[in-house]
């Protein structure tokens, strides 16, 4: 994003502040369609970045649910119930049941459990609906079921005619630096697939499957598994498996990362020994970064407004640190950034996945920031004002108080 958009940005918004460009979010995922076979469909894990579901659910094949809150939010947008996939490791009874019946059999949900299982066989027998699940298999972790339970459910398969069990859905983890990992776990899976076949004379149709693909956050360590040619090595590893069924990736950060900036003023600095020191008006309560410890590594950061030559630019070392009362509130330690005044906008790039829901947002009670959309085509659109958290950490205030009119 240039340094005119930033001004604007700036300028219109204020600080500290999320922005999410739209052409870059729609960029990535062309990519990955580009280098994937046409046959493979891709599902954004809307945990990610939960404000760009509705824009992802118009371009991606289906956006992956897992939480109440995130179904409202989908409902409220009126995402079509064939596009979710309802999944999430705690599936209440009373939660369940609103999800169906607002969804029913139009859209595709996950079975974490034996207990899930026969929740949805019940609301079938009583509804007299047909519903289609994925399996999720674990990878030996707390989500999913081990082999033994997800084959014992599919031999009790022609007792539960309504219930359809379409796929098998896994994910290990994220942030995978190694082909070598996503290589054994598709090996694993099209092994698993194939002996179900085999043994238990059932085809699994389809399979849900979350790479975890590594996105690389910190200057010097640009290895990244997104790259062009991985993604293509990743699908002729899909097109050697034996089992022929539909697989669909299941990603977020790797779609989402790339398109986030968060901007945070320079508010005072100071030096302390040989340290420099940047406040900010935002801080690790509003944008953390998958791996960085204590401002350890060092992010893509640029400044605003900089200079005419950013080559006559004196080189400095600064530790930026945020608005919170912790030590812990370090967003980079001796990053070099040149001079930095009071009133100079640093820009946290590749803050697209995760960073804005991650940090410890109500910790002292600072406001959450507005949160505005870009792209070339549309322009700038606010999509959240500043909102004041103190009120969910004060009991009995008015819900009107949650908004900044300014």
């Amino acid at each position: 994003m240039n340094a005119d958009k930033i001004e604007f940005a700036v300028l219109r918004y204020g600080t500290p502040l999320y922005i999410f460009d739209m052409d870059i979010l729609m960029e990535e995922l062309g990519r990955f369609r580009k280098n994937l076979s046409p046959e493979t469909g891709l599902c954004y894990a809307m945990k990610a970045n939960p404000f760009v579901t509705e824009q992802m659910a118009a371009a991606a094949d289906r956006i992956e649910v897992c939480s109440m809150g995130e179904f409202r939010i989908c409902r409220n947008l009126r995402i079509s119930p064939e596009r979710l996939l309802i999944s999430g490791v705690l599936k209440k009874k009373e939660d369940i049941l609103e999800i169906l019946d607002y969804c029913g059999k139009k859209s595709v949900y996950t079975v974490e459990s034996p207990n899930q299982f026969y929740c949805f066989v019940k609301w079938c027998a009583e509804q007299n609906q047909d519903l289609s699940v994925y399996l999720r298999l674990t990878s030996g972790n707390q989500f999913g079921m081990d082999e033994e339970t997800v084959i014992g459910l599919i031999r009790e398969r022609k007792q539960y005619p309504n219930l359809k069990i379409r796929g098998i859905h896994y994910f290990s983890g994220t942030q995978k630096r190694s082909l070598e990992q996503i290589r054994k776990e598709l090996e694993y899976l099209d092994d698993f697939l194939m002996m179900v076949k085999k043994k238990e004379q059932f085809e699994i149709e389809e399979l849900e499957y979350g790479p975890g693909l590594a996105v690389s956050y910190f200057r010097g360590k640009e290895k990244q598994v997104c790259r062009d040619d991985e993604i293509k090595q990743i699908s002729g590893m899909m097109e050697r498996m034996k089992w022929k069924g539909r697989i669909t990736l299941e990603m977020g950060r790797a779609l989402a990362a790339m398109c986030g900036y968060y901007l945070t003023e320079v508010c005072d600095i100071k030096q302390s020994g040989n340290t420099n020191y940047c406040i900010v008006d935002g801080g690790i309560h509003q944008m953390n970064y998958d791996g960085q410890i204590r401002g350890m590594y060092m992010p893509h950061v640029s400044v605003w407004p900089g200079t005419a030559s950013e080559g006559k630019r004196k080189e400095t070392s600064w530790t930026v640190c945020g608005a919170l009362c912790t030590v812990n509130d370090v967003l980079c330690r001796n990053i070099r950034l040149g001079e930095v005044k009071t009133g100079d906008v640093l820009v946290f790039e590749r803050t697209g996945a995760y960073s804005v829901t991650e940090g410890m947002s109500l910790f002292l009670s600072h406001d959450f920031p507005k949160v505005v959309f870009y792209c070339e085509r549309m322009g700038w659109k606010l999509v959240r004002n500043r909102m004041h958290s103190y009120v969910l950490n004060t009991p009995g205030t008015d819900d009107r108080e949650y908004m900044d009119e300014k």
